[in-house]
């Protein structure tokens, strides 16, 4: 099969498509602050705060596994919006589950899979540079390179082939429903395999669990659906000589050397007053997760902040919940 090349606005026109699958069903635990060590009245001014981070859709705040603060500012609860880029790390996650359950290796050739490979890619390239962003390069590892396209929809491409299940099916049986994301579709091609480089859209709440998942170590209400070194491996740099800042499809905040995103390169941490710990997953004009280990907190918010470049609208969106949720 080959891999599908997608544009932003045909992925639009996809999410909307009866390929999507939506369901309905549960919501998260909630909790007050307090019973967690955080403050009420700091947290709604963090809300105060991101609903000027232009055009917020919503805010949500898990700690210790249960919700503490959830803002709609568009006056409904688990609104559905477009998560642009974000599903790349969703779809990190589902090649986690695939490799947890023994279909494939992340040091498996993509060519081995396929038989062929995208022209842009390095036809020694394996899963694990994809995830990494750098299957293009030459040698392998040495260049980062931002892909949502061919290269990096040739995960689902190996997903189907290793599974013997469309993608969609495997990604609603292996992780839609035991995360209970019954506000989440996903965007497929012709055959009904999602797609990796953007194609998802959903709700605060419902990215807020695939966070908390990876909070968790890949564990899920007693079960484990990924295991708990890729999770590791996830937020470390992958190739750190191509990009200190980026694991498996994800964002993170080292301080160990160059980092680059596609509108932007810099050094060191790349969200200042961030742990250094911290990682993100961030979608075009500002869908975000973020992840705090030390603190045990999960925060998500989506809108259409129209600024280029995600990582701008990350800073303002951190700048705004940081005294809610970190230790003075």
């Amino acid at each position: 099969m080959k891999p599908l090349a997608l544009s932003l606005l045909s992925l639009s026109v996809i999410s909307l498509s009866a390929n999507a699958w939506t369901i309905r069903g549960d919501d998260w635990p909630e909790s007050s602050p307090e019973a967690h060590g955080l403050s009420t009245e700091l947290l709604e001014q963090a809300g105060d705060d991101v609903r000027n981070v232009p055009l917020r859709y919503c805010l949500t705040v898990i700690k210790d596994g249960e919700l503490v603060y959830d803002r709609n500012y568009l006056g409904y609860q688990n609104g559905s919006f477009y998560a642009y880029s974000v599903t790349k790390t969703l779809g990190a996650v589902l090649v986690g589950i695939t490799e947890h359950q023994g279909y494939l290796q992340l040091d498996d050739k993509i060519s081995d899979w396929l038989g062929e490979v995208p022209s842009s890619m390095n036809p020694d390239a394996t899963i694990r540079h994809v995830l990494g962003q750098v299957s293009h390069s030459d040698p392998l590892g040495s260049d980062f390179s931002y892909n949502t396209g061919a290269r990096i929809n040739t995960l689902s491409a190996v997903l189907k082939e290793a599974t013997g299940m469309n993608t969609l099916e495997y990604a609603q049986d292996q992780m839609l429903i035991p995360l209970n994301m019954n506000y989440t579709s996903w965007a497929t091609d012709s055959d009904d395999n999602v797609t990796i480089g953007a194609g998802t859209s959903s709700s605060c709440r419902d990215l807020a669990r695939v966070g908390q998942l990876m909070m968790n170590g890949g564990r899920w209400n007693g079960q484990q659906l990924l295991s708990q070194s890729y999770i590791e491996d996830m937020v470390q740099p992958s190739y750190p000589d191509a990009n200190s800042n980026y694991g498996y499809l994800t964002w993170l905040n080292k301080s160990e050397g160059p980092w680059h995103r596609p509108l932007t390169s810099g050094t060191g941490i790349m969200v200042e007053g961030a742990p250094r710990n911290a990682w993100f997953a961030t979608g075009f004009f500002g869908q975000l997760i973020i992840g705090i280990p030390d603190e045990n907190i999960v925060i998500t918010t989506m809108g259409t902040s129209l600024q280029l470049e995600t990582l701008n609208t990350l800073q303002n969106v951190w700048d705004a919940v940081a005294p809610a949720v970190m230790p003075e």
